[in-house]
C-alpha cells in the first residue's frame, strides 16, 4: 500500500487563509465568491469535472481554465495568498491520489483571464512570502523543492538544487562500494556487511532515465556515492513505502 502524504490536510490547516466570504468553509470548495485581484469586488469561482475529457474546469469571474485530472474529480479549489505583499489571491487545484502522483496547479486571475502560473508536486509550505516549499515522495525519502512566486509576471519558478537532503539510516546486508564522485568511479570505501550507514543527500539524475546517486557516510566516517540500486537491494531499514 502506498503511503499518502497528508497534502490536503496540510494545505487546509496551514496554508489556506480563507477570505471573509469563505470564512465558514473548511478545506477545498466547489463554488464561492472571493476578491481575487484586489479590486474590492468578489468574483464567483467554481470547479467542475469534465468526465468525458478527464479534465477539471475552473471558472473565475467570466474566465475559464481547464487542466488534466487523474480519472477522479478534484475535491475542490483552494484559495491561497502566496504573496501577502500584493492584494491578490491565487487558486490551486490539487490532483492525484497519492504522494507519488500528486500535482498542484496554481492559477492567477487578473480581472479578465485565468492564467496558469505553474505547477508543483504539493503545497507543503507557503507562508505568504512569495516562496513555496514542495515535497514529493521518492521511494524512501521526501524531495523538497523550492519555488518562487512572481505575481506580477504571473509565474511560479523552481529554484534548482544541486543536491537534495535525504537524512535516513540503513544497515548493510550485502557489501557494496562507495565511489569517489558522481563522475569518478574510483572506490573510496567498501561497506562492511552489518554496518550502519547514513544516506545524507541525493543528486538528481544527470540524464533522463537514470536514477539518483546518493551521498553516503560509512560507519567509519568516510563519504562516497552509491547507486539507488545498491541501496534498495543491499541494505535493510530504509523507510520504503511499498
Amino acid at each position: 500500500m502506498k503511503t499518502k502524504a497528508p497534502v490536503l490536510a496540510v494545505m487546509t490547516c496551514s496554508l489556506l487563509m480563507a477570505p471573509a466570504a469563505l470564512a465558514d468553509i473548511e478545506g477545498p470548495i466547489k463554488s464561492g465568491a472571493v476578491d481575487l485581484n484586489g479590486d474590492g469586488t468578489p468574483e464567483p469561482i467554481s470547479l467542475q469535472f469534465d468526465e468525458g475529457k478527464n479534465e477539471f474546469v475552473l471558472k473565475a469571474g467570466g474566465a475559464t481554465a481547464r487542466g488534466p485530472s487523474d480519472d477522479n474529480a478534484p475535491e475542490g479549489v483552494f484559495i491561497v495568498d502566496l504573496d501577502s505583499r500584493d492584494k491578490r489571491k491565487e487558486l490551486v487545484v490539487h490532483t492525484g491520489q497519492s504522494a507519488y502522483d500528486q500535482r498542484s496547479y496554481i492559477y492567477g486571475f487578473d480581472g479578465k483571464s485565468l492564467k496558469l502560473m505553474g505547477t508543483v508536486p504539493a503545497l507543503t509550505e507557503a507562508k505568504g512570502n512569495g516562496i513555496i516549499l514542495s515535497d514529493s515522495w521518492q521511494g524512501f525519502w521526501n524531495r523538497r523543492d523550492k519555488y518562487v512566486v512572481d505575481t506580477k509576471a504571473g509565474k511560479v519558478t523552481e529554484v534548482p538544487q544541486d543536491l537534495y537532503a535525504v537524512g535516513v539510516q540503513a544497515q548493510v546486508k550485502q557489501s557494496f562500494p562507495l565511489v569517489r564522485s558522481r563522475t569518478d568511479k574510483s572506490v573510496i570505501a567498501t561497506l562492511a556487511q552489518g554496518s550502519t550507514i547514513q544516506v545524507l543527500a541525493a543528486a538528481p539524475p544527470a540524464r533522463k532515465g537514470e536514477g539518483y546517486l546518493y551521498l553516503v557516510k560509512s560507519s567509519t566516517g568516510l563519504l562516497g556515492w552509491a547507486t539507488a540500486k545498491d541501496l534498495m537491494e543491499k541494505t535493510d531499514g530504509l523507510p520504503l513505502a511499498g
